[in-house]
């Protein structure tokens, strides 16, 4: 399923936990690591490569192989470049790489407006699967047990459904699919959403489309059907997603994102960045024309390049 796993790294604490979710899954799924720093620093020419001091960071990248790595396929990659989030989206489809795995810092306010957030451009714009983590895993990062998949009926909601149930298969896990069942709303003064009381008739009838909708993509003969649960809710999307995956427990969220760009990621944002964010479990997204693909794990050694 992910057989080769790039991680970019930073050398930060939720950097560092990205890596331990990527080695818990190369071991999985009999992976190959690839560890990428995309450094802003002039790297010494590849002639005077054998000549000089190794860079810093890839020292910084070494320290952190395990030494149940070094059996597996684990290449070390360093790439000069100012735009981290493009240097790591190239060097992904150069692989090409089954599923990135990377911290997110989680900004949020002022912060996240300056600066904005290299994991969410990564996830807005991958073609493969990305999972950010923004905290030190639980138990070891031993696998997950249980997996929320929130759901809008789209073709990308149904890619990532996919995906978690190959994800539960592997780690003898639960599914629980969810729907986000938000108030409808209207254009205000100023730019402004308006909030809009609908009749319990109209609720109701909202409910039960949803929940016949969610009860279809649920296999009515599969061994996987007493592990695959379903719920409707009530309630802003993004934030409920986020509040009930910690409140129930759950330690892996999978879910589609629609990758907008531009004026329409401008005007419209994303519910997958935003749950990306504020999660305080790991986070699967999954985009573009390769989601979640099984694969044959290729054969090799450590390797070290700049």
């Amino acid at each position: 399923m992910f057989a080769r796993l790039l991680v970019p790294v930073d050398f930060s604490v939720p950097s560092d936990a990205a890596l331990e979710y990527a080695r818990m899954l190369a071991r999985s799924f009999d992976g190959a690591l690839h560890l990428l720093h995309v450094t802003g620093d002039q790297l010494p020419p590849p002639h005077a490569a054998g000549d000089a001091p190794a860079p810093p960071a890839l020292a910084r990248m070494r320290q952190r192989l395990a030494a149940g790595d070094r059996p597996r396929q684990a290449t070390l990659r360093l790439v000069e470049g100012a735009d981290t989030a493009g240097e790591i989206i190239r060097y992904a489809a150069t692989m090409p790489a089954d599923l990135i795995v990377m911290g997110t810092h989680g900004r949020s306010g002022v912060a996240h407006l300056l600066m904005g957030s290299v994991a969410e451009a990564v996830v807005r714009t991958s073609q493969v699967p990305v999972l950010t983590v923004g905290h030190a895993p639980r138990a070891s990062a031993a696998g997950f047990a249980h997996i929320l998949v929130p759901t809008d009926f789209s073709g990308p909601s149904d890619d990532a459904l996919d995906c978690a149930r190959g994800l539960a298969r592997r780690f003898d896990a639960s599914v629980h699919l969810l729907h986000i069942l938000e108030d409808p709303i209207v254009d205000g003064p100023f730019g402004s959403e308006v909030f809009v009381s609908e009749s319990p008739g109209t609720r109701t009838a909202r409910l039960r489309d949803a929940r016949d909708r969610l009860s279809h993509r649920v296999p009515a003969h599969d061994s996987e059907r007493g592990r695959l649960t379903t719920e409707v809710i009530v309630g802003p999307t993004s934030r409920t997603i986020v509040d009930y995956a910690a409140d129930n427990g759950f330690d892996l969220i999978v879910m589609g994102t629609h990758g907008r760009t531009g004026l329409a990621h401008l005007l419209m944002g994303s519910v997958a960045e935003r749950v990306v964010r504020s999660a305080t479990c790991p986070v699967l997204t999954t985009h573009g024309v390769r989601p979640c693909a099984p694969v044959e794990a290729p054969a090799g050694r450590l390797q070290l390049a700049m």
